[in-house]
C-alpha cells in the first residue's frame, strides 16, 4: 500500500489486513459508501476542507475518515 494510492483502496488493504483475508473477499466499498466522493473530498492533498470527517460501517468496523485522509478503523 502505497501514500499515492486513493483513499478508498488504502482502507479496504487495512481491513483486509485487519481480518487476514485478500481485499476482493471483503464486501465491495461502494456498496456502503460512495467511494469516488470519498477519495475527492477526503484523499487528496489539495483537499478545499479545513476540518470535517465522514463516518460509516464496513465489514463489521466503524472507520473514521478525517480531511486530511488519515481513517480510524475500530
Amino acid at each position: 500500500m502505497a501514500p499515492q494510492d486513493p483513499l478508498s483502496i488504502r482502507l479496504v488493504t487495512e481491513i483486509s489486513r485487519l481480518e487476514g483475508v485478500e481485499p476482493f473477499e471483503l464486501p465491495p466499498l461502494e456498496d456502503y459508501i460512495d467511494t469516488e466522493s470519498l477519495d475527492n473530498l477526503f484523499g487528496r492533498p489539495d483537499t478545499p476542507f479545513y476540518e470535517g470527517e465522514v463516518r460509516f460501517r464496513y465489514a463489521g468496523y466503524d472507520v473514521t475518515v478525517t480531511h486530511a485522509g488519515e481513517f480510524d478503523i475500530s
